[in-house]
């Protein structure tokens, strides 16, 4: 059995108070079990502050955590906010750590960190979870393959770090206070978890411009659509305009792969050649179209995911969402957060932030449970 403890802190600079106020909600004295985790989320100015690595050091195990905008616990909300949870349990073990630099070789350094986790002595993990960088040349799919490489598969959820910044500048993962830009981190649970997930798709009546084809990629880059320059092809069908796109997160790639399956792809930027970096791999020849959903879709999915959940017998959450979903609200950055606290709240505890990608199981068409990596979608994971 697994118990979730949340807290919250606004208090950026006066970090005895932001860990007091931590330590306070938590009564970790009196709710602690014998094994423990920390996962944080949290805007950026709580690692420029000091506050990450106060709150982290203050904390009798081990934690990672990552930047984003916009978190929620039970009964709080807000984007300059810092959120942590502490899994707790007598029953199952976490280990937890972060991987070297993974520009270079990314499989080889998951590798390392997953030897380290759960080596041949230990029983294999029945959960991980994961919060990523963004890497340019390196998408989720990346992350997913060097673990499932290791693992045999162990179930994966999480998310990539976010920021609140147009640039998607400043992403950064943490471990034990320690902030990085190039790190995976990586939490191993070991013992009977039995995690229940809830993913959201784009409905097909949602999708726009469904004969385009990807006719040049490389690995997350989009290099050419239809044979034309990524940026020419949108200005044609009037998803950009004088070489630029506004919002790019807010337009994905809905991807249908060749046995029909289909894969949603964010971008968050374009390189100097005019590519088109998205969080995760596109691969070339690969029919897309584009999301047409609204702030109506986004609202609706997330009333119905957030029904979904207070009607299970679970009582614990971890959630994320795209930030691209966040975008389609316009300046109503907190909607999609007040539709999940209408239902959530006082009925489970939970953890909300967006993701700049979402790792998440679903089901293949044989029935088989399969990691997965996301773009526009809504996930969560029940323990």
């Amino acid at each position: 059995m697994i118990r979730m403890l949340t807290a919250y802190t606004r208090e950026i600079d006066d970090l005895e108070a932001a860990v007091n106020e931590i330590l306070e909600q938590l009564n970790l004295n009196e709710r602690l079990l014998r094994h423990g985790v920390g996962i944080l989320s949290f805007h950026p100015e709580f690692l420029d502050s000091g506050a990450v690595r106060a709150v982290s050091e203050a904390l009798p195990f081990d934690s990672i955590g990552g930047t984003t905008c916009n978190v929620a616990v039970d009964g709080a909300m807000g984007d300059l906010m810092l959120t942590l949870t502490v899994l707790t349990s007598d029953d199952i073990v976490f280990r937890a750590g972060a991987s070297l630099p993974i520009e270079d070789d990314p499989q080889e350094a998951i590798k390392e960190l997953y030897s380290r986790l759960a080596p041949p002595s230990l029983e294999r993990p029945s959960l991980l979870f994961t919060l990523a960088p963004v890497i340019s040349h390196t998408g989720g799919d990346d992350f997913i393959e060097a673990l499932d490489t290791v693992s045999g598969g162990v179930p994966l959820f999480g998310s990539m770090a976010f920021t609140y910044r147009p640039d998607f500048g400043g992403i950064e993962t943490c471990w034990n206070g320690n902030r990085y830009s190039n790190v995976l981190t990586l939490i191993a649970m070991f013992g009977e978890v039995k995690p229940e997930f809830h993913l959201t798709f784009i409905p097909k009546d949602n999708i726009i411009q469904q004969n385009a084809v990807i006719t040049q990629a490389a690995k997350n880059q989009v290099q050419s659509i239809n044979g034309q320059a990524p940026l020419q092809y949108l200005e044609s069908v009037g998803l950009a305009e004088n070489g630029s796109i506004a919002g790019i997160a807010s337009i994905p790639f809905v991807l249908t792969l060749p046995d029909g399956s289909q894969m949603v792809r964010s971008a968050y930027g374009v390189t100097d050649e005019g590519y088109i970096l998205a969080f995760g791999a596109v691969p070339q020849g690969v029919k897309t179209g584009f999301s047409g959903c609204g702030a109506e879709f986004v609202l609706q999915s997330a009333r119905e995911t957030a029904q979904t959940m207070a009607s299970s017998k679970a009582r614990n959450a971890l959630i994320f969402a795209c930030g691209g979903r966040q975008s389609t609200l316009g300046p109503s950055t907190e909607a999609e957060t007040k539709e999940l606290a209408k239902l959530l709240d006082n009925r489970i505890s939970y953890q909300f932030a967006y993701s700049g990608g979402e790792f998440c199981p679903m089901r293949n068409r044989n029935g088989k449970l399969v990691n997965r990596f996301h773009n526009f979608s809504l996930i969560a994971c029940l323990l």
